[in-house]
C-alpha cells in the first residue's frame, strides 16, 4: 500500500473511531490518557491522526473503550466465517515521515484479516525501519507470535535481549513489557499474531 501516514491514517479514520468512542463513554482526553498510562500529547496526536498508534497502544486502547482492535480496520461488520486478504487489500499504517521518540513508530505495519469481525487471533505483516529505534517497553493482555521473515528482529522483554533471524519464531506473552525491533543491514519483515485476550 502506498501513500504517506497521514493518508493512510484518515483512510483507515483510526483517530476518529477512538474519539468518538471515547465520546460515547463519556470520557475526556485526560481521562482516557490516564487509562492508558500515555501522556494527553499523544493521545490528542493519535486522535487527530497527526502520528499512528503502535499495535500495542491499538490494543489497550480497543481493551479501554470496550472493543475489539478490529474495530479500527474495518467500517461494517462481515457476516462470513472465512476471509481471503489479496495483496492489494492489506490495510496499511506506515511509519514515513512519523517522528522518533514518545508517540514515534519505528515499523509500518498491515492488518491481514481486518474484514472477519470477532475473531480471536490478529495477524499483521510487519515491516521494520532498522534506523528508527523505540526505545520504551510497551505491554497489552494477551499473547504473542511473531515469525521472521526476513532480516534480523532483535526482541527485548524479560531478560536478556535475544536476535531472531528468518525462519525463526518466539511466543511470549504479552503482558510482559517488551520491545521488538530490527537490526542489521537488511530491512526486518515478520509475521506478528496477536492473541489480545483480557483476563
Amino acid at each position: 500500500m502506498t501513500g504517506s501516514t497521514a493518508n493512510e491514517l484518515k483512510k483507515l479514520g483510526i483517530g476518529k473511531k477512538i474519539a468518538a468512542l471515547r465520546a460515547a463513554k463519556n470520557m475526556n482526553v485526560e481521562q482516557l490518557a490516564e487509562k492508558l498510562r500515555l501522556s494527553k500529547v499523544i493521545l490528542l496526536q493519535i486522535e487527530n491522526e497527526v502520528v499512528p498508534p503502535t499495535v500495542a497502544t491499538l490494543l489497550n486502547i480497543s481493551k479501554a473503550l470496550g472493543v475489539g482492535i478490529d474495530h479500527f480496520f474495518t467500517d461494517a461488520e462481515e457476516a462470513g466465517k472465512i476471509e481471503v486478504t489479496r495483496r492489494d487489500e492489506r490495510l496499511a499504517v506506515h511509519h514515513d515521515d512519523v517522528p522518533t521518540g514518545e508517540g514515534g513508530l519505528n515499523y509500518s505495519y498491515e492488518s491481514l484479516a481486518y474484514r472477519l469481525s470477532h475473531k480471536h487471533m490478529e495477524p499483521f505483516f510487519v515491516e521494520f525501519d532498522n534506523e528508527k529505534q523505540l526505545g520504551e517497553a510497551l505491554s497489552h493482555d494477551g499473547e504473542e507470535f511473531v515469525y521472521v521473515l526476513e532480516g534480523e528482529v532483535e526482541f527485548s522483554g524479560g531478560g536478556k535481549p535475544m536476535r531472531l533471524q528468518a525462519g525463526d519464531s518466539l511466543y511470549f506473552y504479552a503482558s510482559v513489557p517488551h520491545v521488538i525491533r530490527g537490526v542489521g543491514v537488511q530491512k526486518a519483515k515478520a509475521i506478528i499474531v496477536l492473541y489480545p485476550y483480557s483476563h
